[in-house]
């Protein structure tokens, strides 16, 4: 038996993994024009973006987020559904994703990967009923994903020195990012790569700008007649500047008091905070970074266009626009690969669209008087335990059908009467 390496799983060469075919050409050449220099000069890797804090922000809430909801298999009967808690997929969503991951944390990284470099995914170890055991995540760079002579897709992962494993489809779990074939998902951090190198350049200037005393405080001048430097050996020029950087360079040392030679001045120099416009172009690259990942910029604190009248909304938004679609990703490449038959996965959303006290208490009326929900039902959604005879739903019997009220008009009319 050869160990599928990285994994912390032992994989089966021989019985799981020899490829029936020769595989043809890898279909991952897109990346070919991902690698030039950014403009802006600094390099981008995955471990350098995460370096710039919007990118952080947006990667860690959408992540967490999702990785945080409560996400359960239910069995579906009908119009009836229930928590399938025995179902081996649902210990490994709710509770482990394998003997040494929370689902939290397994979720939280196949998101983070498949957010950062486009494609998150894990083996899915099965047990001998066929459900699946565990689900063990490794690195996308190991992964050539190919098509055998017949055109069937299979995952080539590299193992080091060791043989390569060929892995089905169906022994994956893939999540996948924006995508153009609907095989490999597109890296963000490459597509925003001049962003991202914009973002960090502008960080470092700025890191150097305040390094130095927040603005060049100004210029030595000599007066006509003065000795200068040059006229006092090769070397005094340097030791004057080394001089003069040693006291006064850095944010401690801003504001200091310098002390000329006979024949020196010193001259102001002021920075237009119009022109440099550093602060603004600060604030766009945080929105530049939120617009590649789909996150509203009050998420990331950028609060500059939310108030208390809207902010409500804008979590609504960033649900509904930004969360959902990653749910949705994760929830049918679970359904495809690791349930069957009237079994399927659901991530509940309920916390983060409950709104504010006011909010919940009008949607829970509402509901209730329709029938919708019972006591019970608002019991469950508010975390508290349910009470005897809370089952029952209740409607209100002041409204009929305008069929009722045509054929019993005059009953109705006396009835309105006779209330008055």
């Amino acid at each position: 038996m050869s160990l599928f390496s990285g994994i912390g799983a032992g994989l089966n060469i021989d019985a799981r993994s020899t490829a029936p075919e020769a595989p043809q050409q890898s279909g991952g050449g897109w990346f070919g024009g991902m690698l030039r220099r950014p403009i802006a000069g600094v390099p981008v890797t995955t471990d350098s973006a995460l370096s710039y804090s919007a990118v952080w922000a947006c990667v860690r809430l959408i992540s967490e987020h999702i990785a945080m909801m409560p996400h359960r298999v239910y069995q579906s009967d009908g119009d009836r559904r229930e928590v399938a808690s025995s179902h081996g997929a649902d210990h490994l969503l709710y509770r482990m994703a394998n003997p040494e991951t929370t689902s939290f944390d397994f979720k939280q990284s196949l998101l983070a990967a498949a957010l950062t470099g486009g494609n998150g995914i894990a083996e899915i170890e099965s047990l001998r009923n066929g459900e699946p055991g565990a689900l063990w995540q490794f690195e996308w760079g190991r992964v050539n994903p190919t098509r055998t002579n017949s055109g069937n897709l299979i995952y080539e992962i590299s193992n080091g020195g060791a043989a390569n494993t060929y892995l089905r489809p169906d022994q994956v779990l893939h999540l996948k990012g924006f995508s153009r074939d609907g095989v490999v998902g597109l890296s963000v951090i490459a597509f925003a790569r001049q962003a991202i190198s914009l973002g960090i350049a502008m960080e470092h200037f700025g890191a150097a700008f305040f390094g130095n005393g927040a603005i060049p405080g100004g210029v030595i001048e000599w007066a006509d007649g003065a000795v200068t430097p040059d006229e006092w050996g090769p070397d005094a020029a340097k030791n004057l500047k080394g001089t003069w950087k040693k006291e006064h360079r850095g944010a401690g040392s801003n504001g200091g008091v310098a002390v000329l030679e006979p024949g020196q001045k010193f001259k102001q120099v002021t920075i237009n905070p119009e022109e440099a416009q550093f602060l603004e172009s600060r604030k766009f690259g945080v929105t530049e970074i939120c617009r590649w990942f789909g996150v509203p910029p009050h998420k990331v604190a950028d609060l500059e266009r939310s108030t208390n009248n809207n902010i409500e909304a804008q979590n609504i938004e960033y649900v509904t626009d930004c969360l959902m679609r990653w749910a949705v990703r994760l929830e049918q490449e679970i359904n495809a690969k690791l349930l069957r038959g009237n079994y399927y996965n659901k991530i509940n959303f309920n916390s983060l669209l409950r709104g504010d006290l006011k909010t919940r208490q009008e949607y829970y009326k509402t509901m209730m008087d329709r029938g919708v929900y019972s006591i019970n039902d608002v019991l469950g959604l508010e975390d508290k335990n349910p009470v005897e005879g809370g089952d029952l739903r209740l409607v209100q019997m002041n409204m009929v059908s305008l069929d009722y009220a045509n054929q019993n008009r005059n009953t109705i009319q006396q009835k309105g009467k006779a209330d008055v």
